[in-house]
């Protein structure tokens, strides 16, 4: 049975509902406007015919002797995703030729059963050798309702359900465990993708099967390759005890994929343990392993250190999936400035050129390409694939999944930048936001609201933790009680045309450091976070003050998006830009000698958990 195709993940027909998409387009200017348009004419639109093998092993895979490494199944999927979610930002021919295409492809190699990866008969699961099979069955399927969702191609839903299929009556008919492939937190993904099924079809089967995994599967001990161990996962325990990410029993980044599972669980059942637990596991990760960057957890998941040295570029991407849907139930605003921050800073610092991402993405380094460090994971024919090549297009679109969301009553307004994004009101009726700025690089934002037809509602802006001077005005007349880290909400009927203007505060803001990054601060231009293109031993040498930052002008420079000259403590002129736009092996330091008289950064949830003044 096939669902409807109004909302991007989201409306449940229940009355435990949060947070919704209806985005059907979503147009970006600026900087990131720029820096996408740029991956999606050399990434996105000519993938297929660089990587023309990309689907080998799938069509092929009883005759094809293609290297294989674990997860490649995934590939498809991940780029898909980000395919559609760029789509929305171009409705460009040659990107949905794409998508088309991919889902095509999905299409002729799926076998009669519905098996959709590049395995073997005698290979696939849990058979040898050991894989990451149902990850990439997770991937390819999200990418396939995704892409249902923003073009309604009802094949891509068949396949994903054909697929569902298979899964379920492998592992939950044929009462084989998920955790019989080991890498559970790889191959526990499937239950995201099951309940959103389930959203989509009702079908009782994808239900059943998500909350099996979840309260069963989580639970069930299997050998993990990292500490050579034997361990149960045990998230949903572990995070109703209070017990952060990084202490429990598995930390790595893919957990975060079928962690997503439990708001769309609660979305569908209304069990408030889904609820906490999701609430518990996601202030964790900001607490101890949420980076000066926005990045998540340090090499490939959470150690508890929010300092640590770097971070994967799918981990972030990652940990942008989990926070958006956290952000759907929450209704917090704090949460978008958190997606803010992991799009502007080590979302955009992943990007190398236009083309490529890099692998690790450091505080203080140099940026490699993943296609130089990853190589390995590449095949004929696919020269250019890599988990974090595959993941990068996808973060950086991803803007598109929290941008603006709705419920019943409200719209809430979350992206700022120049941009045109068009959806539909509480009510159901097209409308239009048309954003005129050049925000991060000043605070004003002028936006247009233009519905269809005159209607009231309530219009949710995000003012930034970090704005606590922000002025506001509808139709120029002004607006009081503008609380920073909270949503302004100004209710009444909009016509089109209707203006609301914003001043955020731009003052210059700090993290002040601690252990190993002690007598060091990251500073922040609003949510841009600055850093100097030398390494950090030579920038060790300056002393910077306050002063050395306050009444910062910048400059236009080639092949920069922010640059300035401000003056150490004995009066030499250094050049601060911001920390995204970076070449490869260029070093760059965020940890900036700053003396300062403000404390270090402690961690506050009812308050602004890292930046002060």
């Amino acid at each position: 049975m096939l669902g409807t195709m109004g909302t991007l993940f989201g409306k449940a027909p229940s009355s435990h509902v949060g947070l919704y998409n209806t985005v059907t387009e979503f147009r970006v200017g600026g900087h990131l406007g720029e820096r996408l348009d740029a991956n999606e004419r050399s990434w996105i639109q000519p993938l297929l015919e660089n990587n023309s093998n990309l689907f080998g092993a799938f069509m092929r895979p009883d005759s094809n002797r293609l290297f294989k490494c674990m997860w490649h199944g995934e590939f498809p999927g991940k780029i898909l995703t980000g395919v559609a979610q760029t789509y929305l930002t171009s409705h460009a021919p040659e990107t949905r030729a794409v998508g088309d295409r991919m889902v095509d492809s999905l299409a002729r190699a799926q076998r009669e059963d519905g098996y959709l990866g590049p395995w073997s008969d005698r290979e696939r699961f849990d058979n040898l050798p050991e894989k990451w099979d149902t990850w990439g069955h997770y991937h390819c399927m999200y990418g396939l309702l995704l892409w249902c969702k923003v073009t309604g191609s009802k094949k891509a839903l068949e396949v994903a359900c054909r697929a569902a299929d298979c899964m379920y009556d492998y592992f939950i008919r044929g009462k084989i465990f998920f955790a019989s492939q080991n890498w559970g937190e790889c191959n526990f993904a499937p239950s995201h993708i099951f309940a959103l099924l389930y959203e989509e079809t009702r079908d009782p089967r994808y239900l059943e099967a998500a909350e099996y995994i979840v309260q069963q599967e989580w639970k069930v001990p299997y050998h993990d390759f990292y500490t050579n161990s034997t361990l149960a996962c045990n998230w949903l325990e572990a995070a109703l005890d209070g017990i952060p990410f990084c202490h429990s029993p598995q930390k790595r980044w893919e957990s975060l994929y079928t962690l997503t599972s439990l708001y769309t669980l609660y979305r569908i059942t209304g069990k408030q343990q889904y609820a906490d637990a999701m609430e518990s596991l996601w202030w964790g990760i900001v607490q101890y392993d949420r980076h000066n960057t926005g990045s998540f957890g340090t090499g490939e998941g959470a150690t508890g250190d929010i300092y640590g040295t770097g971070s994967e570029t799918c981990n972030t991407v990652a940990w942008m999936t989990f926070s958006t849907e956290y952000l759907k139930l929450s209704r917090n605003s704090y949460v978008a400035d958190e997606l803010e921050l992991s799009l502007l800073n080590a979302t955009l610092g992943s990007q190398l050129g236009d083309k490529e991402f890099v692998y690790m993405n450091s505080s203080d380094g140099v940026r490699v390409s993943s296609q130089i460090e990853l190589a390995p994971h590449s095949f004929e024919g696919g020269r250019e694939m890599n988990c974090c090549q595959a993941s990068g297009n996808r973060g950086l679109s991803h803007f598109t999944r929290w941008g603006v969301l709705n419920d019943g009553e409200n719209i809430y307004l979350n992206y700022y930048g120049e941009s045109q994004i068009r959806f539909e009101t509480p009510a159901g009726r097209p409308i239009e936001i048309e954003q005129q700025t050049d925000y991060p690089k000043s605070g004003s934002v002028r936006i247009s609201v233009l519905p269809e037809r005159a209607e009231r509602f309530g219009l949710c802006l995000r003012i930034p933790v970090w704005s606590h001077r922000t002025f506001v005005k509808v139709n120029g007349e002004a607006v009081d009680d503008v609380e920073p880290g909270r949503y302004l909400r100004l209710e009444r009927k909009w016509r089109s045309g209707d203006v609301v203007e914003l001043e955020f505060d731009m003052r210059i803001h700090y993290w002040v450091g601690a252990e190993r990054v002690e007598g060091k601060s990251s500073v922040y231009y609003g949510p841009v976070l600055l850093s100097i293109a030398e390494p950090a031993d030579q920038v060790a040498r300056y002393r910077f003050t306050s002063e050395s930052f306050e009444g910062i002008e910048w400059v236009d420079r080639p092949g920069h998006w922010f640059s300035a000259q401000i003056r150490t403590m004995d009066g030499k002129s250094v050049e601060v830009e911001d920390y995204a736009t970076k070449p490869a092996e260029k070093p760059y330091t965020t940890w900036l000698p700053v003396e300062t008289t403000l404390p270090c950064a402690t961690f506050d949830r009812n308050g602004a958990p890292v930046w002060d003044y």
